[in-house]
């Protein structure tokens, strides 16, 4: 480890315990204090080349430079992260605040000629852009602006203010060991971000377009824990920094290597996972960790995870991308039997709940966007999912800019109960206001959405695979694949629905219920096991089960409850409803229903359930009051005065909630209509129409609520 920074000298914060210690470099330079790349001794007589060993110093200060993008000036020194020094620095005239990184080529390793050779090359290297000049943040650090000094023997990198974010090495010092639920979130973020950099076309500063770009130089110091600041989240998201092609350019250890290959990220990806499990590189004798040797892996480490690290390392047979390596990490079965919305926090692109990532059910995400602290001023934003978390959200369509021209199709799988927010043939005169997609071609009529009928919901992603679709509109509820994406547009849930009491009645099953089931007691109503509701309940009467005809519907509650009975009667909502209604007069029946609530919550004919799994039922359906709703609210009576209950569907603590999410191709070479229709869908002016509607907004209260004001 480096020696503390004399007193006198200033920084901004001591470097802290890290569990694995830098790599010494520049051997020919006999520091006093062992590492001169760490060394701040020179800068106490503010010399350029420290007086004992000749190494260069420090930069001073207040100094500045000079870019082709801006001027920056240089602040305090932040330390050191692999073969570079780190500054902290504000871009002058916009007042931004920056990263600068210094790389150094000292003359006792680097000729004139060589110096100049490798500065051209990191000026035509350091940077990347996707080819097609979209805009789509990658959770990759990439610089702003590379600098050559024309000294001879430093070069500087100009990166954002969330490049001097903790790296793993420190955080795994500061909080101890990661568990292996978190590996499993780490590795699927960084996994997605292989997929996309080892996959996409990029144009680098020389102007060379590039398919797929190898990182080469992953390390726990060359990934970033970048903490998310909404109180609900407990995670952060991981980015890469470092690149290989600029960041170990100037290691005269590794000038004469060969070219990087993607196993190579694989490899250096399973042993820093294996590092965290461990929170430590060595063992107590001082010894490197092996991940080869059965002693040095965690004692109580779940098998299924082992095996899949052993796999990223070569230790078992390898995975050959990473893409096909994320497939397998979605397939890993759950350690434990934990709620699949605490699993899940995914990218979010504008990310908003914490724990659900879409179509990841056993694994906690990223979210999608995080809000940097207010120092950096910048808005991070994670791709899988998008979750809506901008801190004003944008009001009408005329806030979108950019919106393409042209045809596009979309798929829509038949029978979908959301059909009416989008193009529909059917009469939409009982709606609040023309559908969404009828609106967005209005305002845009250069602009023309072709729906195209699917069978599935996974029959719509095959369709946006194979180039026949852009985009559809679908419940969130297993995995995606690795070349799909998606963006979090508003929240539903299913609810089990049975009659509502009315005076002349009281014998029916609301009451009998108390309002309430479990969720193992809807698997059991469900598959048959219980067949009288007086197993659950004082009413002695039969069950009779209604499902939808919808097969979107039957798929989410089949992922949800792990069940659905094919036996079951399938009717669309509103004819399931009138039947439950009907089936109410019999003496010796009770029926109960699965239904949308978003189909539900504008009626009074049946009352949703509440559900528990282990805590406390939860109430779909609030008053405006706060309270939940109770057998005894007389919903007929108060129309407009419940909704649904926002915090728990959006949290997922209603066991049968899931998001809706517009989805698209994870590919940059492709057209960008869905993600920019997600964000028309994600204005103040979709997202009211979309709860109108019954659904959920995408946005929590509070930031609806600030921008209304």
């Amino acid at each position: 480890m480096p020696e503390p920074a004399p007193s006198d000298i200033p920084v901004q914060a001591a470097i802290p315990e890290a569990i694995q210690a830098p790599s010494p470099h520049y051997h020919q330079y006999r520091c006093l204090q062992g590492s001169p790349l760490s060394c701040l001794e020179p800068a106490n007589s503010g010399q350029a080349r420290c007086e004992y060993c000749g190494f260069p110093a420090f930069l001073p200060g207040q100094g500045q430079l000079v870019g082709k993008q801006g001027q920056y000036q240089i602040g305090h020194p932040l330390g050191r992260r692999g073969i570079s020094r780190l500054y902290d620095g504000l871009r002058l005239g916009a007042e931004e605040p920056v990263v600068i990184h210094e790389y150094l080529l000292p003359e006792r390793y680097f000729s004139p000629a060589e110096q100049r050779q490798y500065q051209e090359a990191f000026t035509s290297l350091a940077g990347l852009a996707l080819a097609d000049g979209r805009m789509q943040d990658l959770r990759i650090v990439t610089p702003l602006e590379a600098i050559a000094d024309p000294s001879g023997d430093r070069c500087y990198l100009i990166t954002p203010a969330v490049d001097c974010s903790p790296t793993l090495n420190r955080y795994c010092a500061e909080h101890g060991p990661f568990s292996g639920q978190a590996v499993v979130d780490m590795l699927n973020q960084v996994l997605q971000t292989l997929t996309f950099l080892h996959q996409q076309k990029f144009r680098l500063p020389s102007g060379q377009v590039q398919t797929g770009i190898v990182h080469g130089n992953l390390s726990l110091d060359s990934l970033l824990w970048v903490e998310s600041h909404r109180q609900a989240d407990l995670q952060g998201f991981v980015y890469l920094a470092d690149l290989a092609q600029w960041a170990t350019r100037f290691d005269p250890a590794l000038v004469n290597r060969g070219e990087a290959d993607p196993q190579q990220d694989l490899a250096a990806l399973g042993q820093i996972a294996f590092y965290l499990l461990n929170g430590a590189t060595v063992n107590q004798q001082g010894q490197p960790l092996n991940p080869r040797l059965d002693g040095d892996w965690p004692t109580a480490l779940y098998a299924p995870l082992q095996l899949f690290i052993r796999r990223l390392i070569g230790v078992e047979p390898p995975f050959v991308s990473a893409e096909v390596a994320r497939m397998a990490l979605l397939k890993l079965p759950p350690e434990a039997a934990v709620s699949q919305w605490e699993l899940r926090q995914a990218e979010i692109l504008t990310a908003h709940r914490s724990g659900y990532r879409p179509y990841v059910p056993l694994l906690i995400a990223a979210a999608v966007v995080a809000a940097l602290a207010s120092i950096t001023w910048l808005l991070l934003r994670s791709r899988q999912p998008s979750y809506a978390n901008s801190p004003l959200p944008p009001c009408c369509f005329a806030d979108i800019g950019a919106v393409p021209t042209g045809r596009y199709p979309y798929a829509s799988p038949e029978f979908a109960y959301w059909h009416p927010l989008i193009q529909t043939s059917l009469d939409t005169s009982t709606l609040p206001a023309p559908p969404l997609f009828n609106q967005l071609q209005a305002r845009y009529p250069d602009l023309t959405l072709i729906g195209r009928s699917t069978p599935t919901a996974a029959t719509a992603i095959a369709a946006i695979q194979s180039g026949q679709a852009e985009f559809a509109i679908l419940p969130l509820i297993g995995p995606l694949p690795a070349d799909i994406t998606a963006t979090i547009i508003a929240y539903d849930s299913l609810v089990p629905v049975v009659a509502f009491n009315y005076p002349d009645r009281t014998k029916g099953l609301t009451d009998a219920l108390d309002g309430e089931v479990s969720l193992p007691q809807l698997k059991q109503l469900y598959t048959g096991q219980i067949s009288n509701w007086q197993q659950i309940s004082p009413v002695d009467l039969s069950v009779n089960r209604y499902g939808s005809n919808d097969p979107t519907v039957q798929a989410i509650f089949q992922q949800q409850v792990d069940f659905y009975p094919a036996e079951t009667a399938a009717f669309p909502s509103l004819e399931m409803l009138r039947l439950i209604l009907q089936d109410f007069e019999n003496d010796t029946t009770g029926s109960i229903g699965i239904a949308p609530l978003s189909q539900v919550v504008g009626q009074c004919s049946v009352y949703p359930l509440a559900l528990s799994v282990e805590n406390e039922p939860v109430s779909p359906l609030i008053l405006d009051n706060g309270n939940a709703v109770e057998p005894d609210s007389d919903l007929c009576d108060r129309k407009g005065s419940y909704h649904p209950n926002a915090a728990a569907i959006r949290s997922g603590s209603y066991p049968l909630a899931y998001p809706l999410a517009v989805v698209y191709p994870f590919d940059n070479t492709r057209s960008n209509i869905g993600s920019k229709l997600a964000s028309l869908l994600l204005t103040q002016e979709s997202q009211q129409y979309l709860m109108t509607m019954g659904l959920v907004s995408a946005y929590p209260l509070e930031l609806r609520t600030g921008a209304e004001q």
